[in-house]
């Protein structure tokens, strides 16, 4: 694909995730913002280092954009920030601007370590992010103060706004795709053939403790009016050869009258469809509704069997309930995924092992495991809060550090996220558990282990790839010959 080096006003970054053992997520928060910023005028251009092979320092210096904004996880952390420093070092006076879940629960922390960073958006950016556009590049007044979720330096200190909440998601365009590159396939499973990622709500009706998205986008669930989600769609359908869709919303099944409306409305694609539920939202009848219109595999977060544990979680679910979700899924012949944590607050190895145990007798009922040993910590969450009141994460860690643990390895956490370790529960203990889930071929199945062997050997090999592209970028730097003004990538 081509990268376009005219100049933009805008360019949005996200940093490249790593070691990838599931496929490449569109990063649907930038798209968002790119979206709403050319329906406003301005040129726009999204660069994912998942998918970038060129001279980042040479293309900053063609775009020349006013604003650089920044996107990212808490893995990816590192990446957002050495995008900053390489974009300050090449455009001293443009607008860095850092966004995302991770810069919303790390703002103040962020802009105290990384000075390259100017402005931190915190939560819902769209409308804020336009607003930051207006004031700078189209001089059109300056910052507000009170412009939502903006967290900045000023003389008194680092001074930040309480983020806004887009109550009308109708008011957002459509995702554009076309300021994406065409490496963002996606393979549904079972099925095969390419599919496409759309999320129809915002929010979670739920508050687990290891998860933000509840704080991230609070005040419940807020749903997009059904014309713009059969809209998107049809334009996604036009794009492509189109042979499913992955529903990226939290919990899909939230609003019920929400799911009744989509049945009816998809049903006329004859497309198939997966989607995230809970198990205390459905019954037959709706489950039911949902398979004639498509539906062929659900995603249910179980987490532990423990009600003790669940409770402790905020979970909001009995392992009773997922059973005869997925009763009613079987006689339904709708596929599912279950998911399994493994290291939660105060479990024990015992308690690991009567989990393990439960899924081998339920295993008939389930159609891949989806299982996590070792409990990711993540900022903004009621976990991370427990973690620093019982001294879990140490007294000298910070969020703008990155340093990997070899204990993180035994879990097959190769990013730098960090681990819940506990007395009771520490590496060895779950590396055992992790073992005895080998064992018992309870991690994933067959297809997984082959899919994710082809996908490391993709990573490996594009490693080495670019290392000699960047190589020959540098030498090409040094022997002063004139920058193209098209820059082509290597990959598709």
């Amino acid at each position: 694909m081509l990268f376009s080096a005219e100049p933009v006003d805008v360019l949005l970054t996200y940093p490249k995730d790593g070691l990838r053992l599931f496929q490449s997520m569109i990063p649907i928060g930038l798209v968002s913002i790119g979206s709403v910023l050319k329906q406003a005028g301005y040129r726009v251009c999204i660069i994912d280092f998942n998918h970038y092979t060129n001279d980042f320092a040479r293309h900053l210096e063609q775009l020349r954009p006013a604003i650089v904004g920044i996107g990212g996880t808490t893995p990816s952390r590192s990446g957002s920030f050495l995008t900053a420093r390489l974009t300050r070092k090449v455009l001293p006076n443009a607008l860095i601007v850092y966004g995302g879940v991770h810069a919303s629960f790390t703002a103040a922390e962020v802009l105290d370590a990384i000075p390259s960073i100017d402005v931190v958006l915190k939560g819902e950016g769209e409308h804020s992010f336009l607003d930051l556009c207006n004031a700078v590049i189209r001089k059109m007044g300056p910052v507000p103060d009170d412009l939502p979720g903006i967290c900045r330096r000023t003389k008194g200190g680092v001074t930040e706004s309480k983020p806004e909440r887009i109550n009308d998601l109708g008011l957002l365009p459509i995702p554009d795709r076309d300021l994406l590159s065409d490496n963002y396939g996606l393979e549904m499973e079972f099925i095969g053939g390419q599919g496409d990622f759309i999320m129809t709500s915002r929010g979670c009706p739920a508050a687990c403790n290891f998860c933000s998205a509840s704080r991230m986008f609070p005040g419940g669930v807020r749903l997009r009016p059904m014309d713009s989600v059969m809209n998107e769609i049809e334009y996604l359908r036009k794009r492509k050869n189109l042979s499913g869709i992955k529903l990226f919303d939290s919990t899909f099944t939230a609003n019920r009258d929400h799911v009744e409306q989509f049945c009816r409305h998809v049903r006329e694609f004859k497309l198939p469809w997966e989607c995230e539920i809970r198990a205390d939202t459905v019954d037959e009848s709706l489950l039911r509704l949902m398979k004639e219109s498509g539906c062929y595999y659900i995603n249910i977060g179980m987490e532990t069997t423990d009600m003790v544990h669940l409770k402790h979680i905020a979970k909001g679910i009995s392992p009773s309930q997922v059973l005869d979700t997925l009763s009613i899924c079987s006689r339904l012949a709708i596929r599912s995924k279950v998911f399994f944590t493994f290291g939660h607050i105060d479990q024990t190895f015992g308690e690991c092992l009567k989990d393990i145990d439960f899924i081998s007798c339920n295993r008939h009922r389930i159609d891949f495991f989806a299982v996590t040993v070792g409990m990711r910590i993540y900022p903004g969450t009621r976990l991370e809060k427990e973690c620093r009141d019982k001294n879990l994460l140490g007294k000298q860690f910070s969020w703008v550090k990155t340093s990997k643990r070899f204990a993180n390895l035994l879990v097959f956490e190769p990013g730098d996220v960090p681990l819940l370790f506990q007395k009771q529960l520490g590496p060895i203990r779950l590396f055992t558990v992790l073992l005895v889930l080998l064992s018992r071929r309870l991690v994933c199945t067959e297809r997984f282990l082959v899919r994710m062997l082809i996908e490391n050997g993709k990573s490996i090999g594009k490693f080495f790839r670019l290392q000699i592209i960047y190589l020959g970028h540098r030498l090409e730097r040094l022997s002063g010959r004139p920058a193209n003004m098209a820059i082509q990538s290597k990959e598709r």
